[in-house]
Order: C-alpha cells, then structure tokens, then sequence
C-alpha cells in the first residue's frame, strides 16, 4: 500500500556526477531511486544506487515527457528533481502536463526564463542594481565586431548555450580569455558555426579561489529553509568554472547578495549563486545564478550535514521539512580533475596552497564526484573511459606524426 510520506525518486540527468550526487545525498532515506539520461553508458549511471536507468527519448518534450510517464505508470508516486539546464526549461514550459505525472518544487516559468536567460537576466541584474560585469550578448559577427570595440578588457567569450556544435569543437572549454578584440581570430574554429548566440563578458580579476557560491533550498513561499556557503578552491581546466576542488565557508556577504537575488527574482525551491571576488577592487561580482537545479559541487552541503536535496523531496511531497544541523567543514572532490588541476595551477603559479591545505586539514565531511566508499564502480569506469581517450589520442598522434594540433590562441577561462 502506498505511503503518503514515500515516493520514487527521478532524477533527470542521471549521466552527470550532479545527477549521481543527488542519488548519493538520498542514499539512506531508503527510496526507490531512478535515473533519466541522455546517456545509459555514462560513467555515473554504473552506480549501484539506482534501482532502474531509462533513456530520456528522442530529444524532444514530448519523447521525454513520455519516458517521465512510463516511469511514474511503474513505480507509482514520483519526485522529479532536475539536475540540467535544459530539464529545468522543459518542466517550466509543461509544468502543468508535467504536474500531473510528477511532483516536483520549481520557480515558475518567467522566473526559470528571468534567471537562466542570459540576456534577461543581465538586464534584470542592472536594472535592480546587483553587480555583475559588463555583458554584451552577440547574435552575428557584425553584432560581435561592435561589442569586441566596446568591452573592456580582458574579457571572456563563451556560447550562450554549449551546443553539441560547440561540445565537439571545444570539449574541454567553455569559455575563452581574450587580451584584445584580435584574439577571436585566434580561438581555432568559426564562432558561429558552433552555437547561434554567444556571451561577451569583462574579465573580473581573480584566481579560481576567488569562486564562491552559495547554495540554498527555499521552500514553495520562497522562505529560505537552509544554506551553505562555499568556495572554489581549484577549477579544471584551470579558470574555465568546473569544481575540481571546493569547500565549506562563511561569508555573510555572500549569502545576503543571494538572498536578497533570489527573494527579488520570486525563485523557490534549490538554487545557487555563483561569484568572483575581484582582486582589483574586493568586491563580489555574480558570474551565474543556478535556478531549479543542484549543481557541480552540490554535495560540499551534503557533506557538511545540510541535506538540500532531502530538503527539496520533502517539500515536493508537501512534508515537514527537518531543521538543519550547524554545518561541519567539508570538501567536494572531483577525483579525475583534482590531480590536474593541482599540478597545472602550481605551474602557472596561480595556486593558492595555504588554502587548498587549510580546506583539506580542516574538513570532517568528504564527498566526491564519482567514488564513494560502498560504490567505487563509477570511478572505475570513469577512470578507464579517460584512459581509453587517452590511448586513442596517442594512437592518433602515432598514425600521424608529421601533424601538429594547433595551439590554443587564446587563454581558456572561466564560464
């Protein structure tokens, strides 16, 4: 007999170590939990926590919205929890289609587009005086030969969207650092023959322990239930945005921007703000806000004892939400990075080491981007996806050796 306080998980984006990362905040709650996924190999969907993986469809609304039903007609009551950009526009666009198959917490649809658009939400930004850096967003190469002559510099150019264009020509970066208005030249490929729209941003000063964030879950009248604030501590590739390493902090600062963004934006359910601490002028810059959705490094709140993910099932059910404990020190790790980064930030001499090891030291919670102690095998298997890419580089490289990759023009940064 169903119980009104149980429900099968769905997490739509199984594929990712996001998606894992839900899976894992949820491990000992004793639920049914099931994986969407663009992806059935991906290294995350080996884990042995998911009851069931199922492939999303063909693509489209309709083909997922159709996967989401066959899941909820087999297991009965459903929590949705997106953990991609493109789940959280399609459920605010169907919320309704979508509601009643599912249960789920989500802004509404004009806060998801406010937020997650990134022209609307630089406008909205300025015009309610929250700092953010000089943006320009592009649609053409005349529109990007105008704002190039405009923007301070450096800058950052990234695609408003990463399509699979964009994923194929450049799949380790999300973004490029330009000195001067040159250097898109430099990039290696057509801009525009990768993604139709692209982001030009100024450069705020900063290593990547000037990241910060701060994680929240707000409840369905957008009172906030719990917090955490966080730091990056190393990113991979170096600069580009992608947690290698991150910690729990404080910043009181912080956590009032993201309060008073969020309550501004009418946002509910989990979120995230993201920042720059700018070396020039010490203040915080918003890089990107996250809207409906966990991200990355979620798991450093986990890890610390605020459980934001329990927080968001509970809620979707219409449940009590238990308060939360005084956080812990904690650290997220992204194993496969990590080694990398390290050794990559000490050679650029943009390494902050009294950070990385006070962080380490001081962290009583761990959680990783793919291991854990009782489900190793999606590290396994990452591990030798990145070895068998690895082997076929070098056999490339063997087949033909009197070829030369072209070297990067511009400096990859964060995105």
């Amino acid at each position: 007999m169903p119980q009104p306080d149980r429900a099968v998980v769905l997490v739509a984006g199984a594929e990712s170590p996001t998606g894992l990362g839900v899976a894992r905040a949820l491990r000992d709650q004793g639920l049914t939990i099931v994986g969407l996924t663009n992806d059935v190999t991906a290294s995350p969907c080996r884990s042995g926590l998911w009851h069931e993986i199922v492939d999303e469809g063909d693509g489209t609304p309709e083909g997922w919205i159709t996967a989401v039903r066959g899941v909820a007609a087999r297991h009965g009551r459903t929590v949705l929890i997106p953990v991609r950009d493109d789940v959280v526009e399609l459920v605010a666009a169907h919320a309704d289609e979508v509601a009643a198959v599912v249960e789920f917490v989500l802004p509404p649809a004009d806060v998801v587009t406010t937020l997650l658009d990134k022209t609307a939400f630089h406008g909205w930004a300025v015009e309610h005086g929250f700092p953010v850096p000089h943006t320009e967003i592009v649609a053409d190469q005349a529109a990007l030969d105008a704002a190039l002559a405009r923007i301070p510099y450096p800058a950052v150019i990234k695609p408003f969207e990463r399509t699979a264009e964009w994923q194929a020509a450049s799949p380790r970066h999300k973004a490029y650092r330009l000195e001067s208005a040159a250097d898109v030249a430099k990039i290696g490929f057509r801009l525009f023959d990768t993604a139709p729209r692209f982001v030009l941003q100024q450069w705020i000063p900063g290593t990547d322990a000037d990241v910060w964030f701060c994680l929240v879950y707000r409840d369905r009248s957008g009172r906030e239930i719990a917090s955490q604030v966080g730091r990056k501590l190393v990113q991979w590739p170096v600069g580009t945005g992608c947690t290698a390493l991150a910690t729990t902090a404080t910043d009181e600062e912080l956590h009032t921007l993201t309060s008073d963004l969020l309550d501004a934006a009418g946002h509910i359910g989990v979120g995230s703000l993201e920042v720059k601490r700018s070396t020039a002028d010490g203040k915080l810059y918003i890089t990107e806000p996250t809207v409906g959705r966990p991200n990355l490094q979620s798991n450093v709140a986990t890890a610390a004892g605020i459980n934001l993910t329990l927080l968001q099932y509970r809620d979707a059910l219409g449940l009590d939400l238990p308060v939360m404990p005084a956080p812990r020190p904690a650290v997220w790790i992204h194993e496969t990075s990590l080694p990398r980064a390290i050794a990559v930030s000490a050679a650029r001499r943009v390494l902050d080491v009294r950070a990385v090891a006070a962080g380490l030291r001081a962290a009583s919670g761990r959680m990783s981007a793919f291991g854990a102690p009782a489900d190793r095998t999606p590290l396994t298997a990452e591990l030798r996806r990145l070895a068998g890419r690895t082997v076929g580089v070098l056999q490339r490289k063997v087949r033909r050796p009197s070829a030369s990759a072209p070297a990067p023009a511009s400096a990859p940064v964060q995105g």
